[in-house]
């Protein structure tokens, strides 16, 4: 158990840790982004399709 928690200390302690910290949050943040756009896109996307589609003579 004591080995666990000093490597446990020792990653928290690192440089590097810390970089992957700050990447977890620009992938949260891309994600939150990517959520808050298509939210706002709301049904454009579906009738552009269908405009589409009923140009090729769909129902």
């Amino acid at each position: 158990m004591r080995t666990v928690a000093v490597m446990l200390r020792t990653f928290v302690q690192q440089e590097e840790g810390a970089s992957l910290v700050e990447y977890a949050f620009i992938v949260l943040l891309m994600v939150v982004v990517s959520i808050a756009v298509i939210a706002n896109l709301g049904e454009y996307p579906a009738s552009a399709f269908e405009g589409v589609d009923s140009g090729f003579g769909g129902p």
